[in-house]
Parts: structure tokens; sequence; C-alpha cells
């Protein structure tokens, strides 16, 4: 299990870089032909969560990129912006420009954001592993400084999510991702992330004390041991507005049939004053096969049957918002260079997980997440 989180981790940093390539010659291109119409809200039952995808895209071309904010815009109400590809430490403490790739991706972020959508920002000090700091983007060869507690480690994550916070405007804020995964994999380092989590904490609330300011909790890692999860996350509360979750059960080779009614709610009740959001999921419509080492059994059926129960899950526990990580199959991406990477495996588990198939069609479980979509949400 903790291998396929490192793969999912390594398979965004790659795509993420493919991003910057793409995001300096997307304004140039035509808009995407996609013509799906935004369904009317329908009148009587509501929703309070919004409905996010990531801008991750299916191929490494500006039109995949743009046809992924097209979809965003027609089929979402929520922008969700998640970097998890490193920090640039010294650029940050410096409070310096973060060079040109970098400030270009994030102009180019921004200006493709819907207008009328909410915005969920996620980063992290974390690195892609989660069991270490992040790395140093930009110039990864180049270590910067090893503990989270460092005042400099501390002062540079401060400027860096204050200036994430200046670009996006975002509606929701997470400041570290996952974080008991990096509790299971290093717990003599916990303690020295808290401080660093105390302080991002306070100093961002005291700046912005109206933005909902968060950690997210991996479900799947929560789970098998509940008694020392439970007891972690007991010292972080303090510093988290929401009880944001993170979950992919299939990486578990666990069908939709087993999941419990306290997936969520076991964690949730930890806090249960504090708003509940998902934070990052999805689930396969295909098997993934080779060349990933098993097979996991996946379908329409059984992604249908998934999303209903979280939609389900999300009005019960009133959710502030669902993320679903990837709007189409990277299909393009994987035939063109990734299925010939060193971590093809890796890469493979989360390629057809998208609500279209990896040729643009609608897959049923889009149905229900528009029936969802179509509900008024609350507070607008």
């Amino acid at each position: 299990m903790k291998n396929t989180f490192r793969m999912k981790q390594l398979t965004f940093s790659i795509v993420l870089i493919m991003i910057v390539i793409v995001c300096l010659c997307a304004c140039d291109e035509e808009e995407s032909a996609h013509n799906i119409e935004k369904p009317s809200p329908i009148t009587g039952e509501t929703r309070s969560f919004a409905l996010g995808f990531t801008d991750f895209p299916y191929a490494r071309t500006s039109d995949a990129y743009l046809e992924g904010y097209d979809i965003i815009e027609k089929d979402a109400d929520m922008a969700v912006m998640h970097f998890d590809d490193g920090i640039p430490w010294q650029s940050a403490f410096d409070k310096s420009g973060y060079g040109t790739e970098i400030e270009n991706e994030l102009k180019v972020k921004v200006s493709l954001i819907p207008d009328d959508h909410l915005i969920y920002l996620a980063i992290t000090p974390i690195s892609f592993e989660r069991d270490d700091i992040a790395k140093n983007k930009g110039d990864e060869e180049i270590p910067w400084r090893p503990r989270f507690d460092d005042p400099d480690v501390i002062t540079a994550y401060i400027n860096h999510a204050n200036k994430m916070i200046e670009i996006f405007s975002p509606d929701y804020f997470a400041y570290a991702i996952e974080v008991n995964l990096f509790f299971s994999k290093t717990p003599d380092r916990w303690e020295e992330f808290i401080r660093l989590a105390a302080a991002t904490y306070a100093s961002i609330k005291a700046d912005h004390p109206s933005l909902p300011v968060f950690i997210t909790i991996q479900a799947d890692f929560f789970h098998p041991e509940p008694e020392n999860q439970t007891a972690a996350l007991q010292e972080i509360l303090p510093y988290t507005d929401y009880i944001a979750i993170s979950t992919y059960p299939f990486t578990n080779q666990m069908d939709q049939t087993q999941l419990s009614s306290n997936h969520f709610s076991a964690i949730t009740n930890l806090a249960p004053n504090k708003p509940f959001a998902i934070s990052e999921t999805a689930w396969p419509a295909e098997d993934i096969t080779d060349p990933y080492p098993i097979t996991i059994e996946g379908s329409e059926e059984y992604q249908s049957a998934y999303l209903e129960w979280l939609i389900d899950e999300a009005k019960r526990l009133d959710a502030v918002f669902v993320t679903w990580f990837f709007t189409r199959d990277y299909d393009q991406f994987w035939e063109a260079e990734l299925q010939n990477s060193p971590i093809a495996p890796i890469i493979r588990i989360w390629k057809d997980t998208g609500l279209y198939d990896g040729e643009g069609n609608l897959r049923p479980a889009l149905g229900i997440w528009r029936e969802a979509l179509a509900l008024a949400r609350e507070g607008e």
C-alpha cells in the first residue's frame, strides 16, 4: 500500500512537469471544442458541498490542458489547484521571484479558472513519498534544510503559503497533504512536523482569519492502525479548521461493497464540530493490469457505485466540498510516452479513473456527478 501512494505522488510529479511545458503555450491555442452544457440548478433538494476537479491533462498538449479547464467549467463549481511537487525554498525564504517556468505556470492556471468557481488550493511541505521534507522545487539537486522545525524552513514555508494565497485567492486552503501518511512512515519526526504546522496555521489564520486553513488526512492509512493514527492526529487537530480526507480504497484491493459507513465518520468523529471535506478521491472504470504487478478489477459499474456511495456520504456528513482527481483518462499520455517510463507500473494505477474515458466519452458515473451538481448549493 505504501508503494502505491508513492506511485501516485510520482505520477503527479510527472504530470506537473508536463503542465509547466504546456502552460507556456496554452494561452495562444484556440479553446477546446468541448460543448457540454452545464446543468441548470434543480429546485427543492440542495447540497452542502462544492464539486471540483484538478486540472491534470490527459495528454501533453495545450488542447488537453485547456479541455481540462473546460470540463472544470462545465462539470464542476470548484477548481482544485493541487501542488505536490516541491517548494522553491530559497526563493520563498528570500521573498524573491520563483523563476520564469514556475511563475508562468501559476499565471496560466489563474487565468483559466472560471470566474464563478470556488477555488481549493492545496500545498504541502512534505515530500511526494510522504517520508521527508519537500524537495527544493526549481533545483532539486541542491538540498536546503533537513528539518521541518528549522526556523528558516518555517519562515520560508509561511512566505510560500502567503504568496500562493495572494496569487489564487482561494476559498479553501490546505497547507499540508496526507499528514498521517508522513506519520506512518516517519513517526520519530512527527513532533518536528507538528511544530511547523502550529507556526504555519497560526500565521496564516492571523493574516487571513476568514479563510478555512487545514491539513488533509489519508483514510486508507488511518483504518489499518486507528489507535496510533488517532493519537497522532489528536496532536494536529488544533491546527486544522476542517477534517479533509483523501481516499483511494481500490489501492487496498477493496471494492465498493466493502466500504463501511464509518469510512469517513471514524475520522470526522475525532473532531465532530469541524466541517468535513473530501480532498481527493477516484475509482478506476477499467481493470488495472500490466505493467502493474497485480490486477485490480475495475469497471464503469464499480466506478458508478463508488461515486453514488461517495455523494451519499457527502450529503450525510454535510461535506463542504468533494474533489474527484482526474477529469479524463490519460490514455494518450500513456500511449505516447508514459508506458515507456521506468515507473510505468506506477503510472498505470490512475490511468482509467476519469469521469470521461480516454476518447473523451462520458462515463455513466458522470451522470451521478451531474445529478449532484444540478442541486442548488447551499449558500449560493
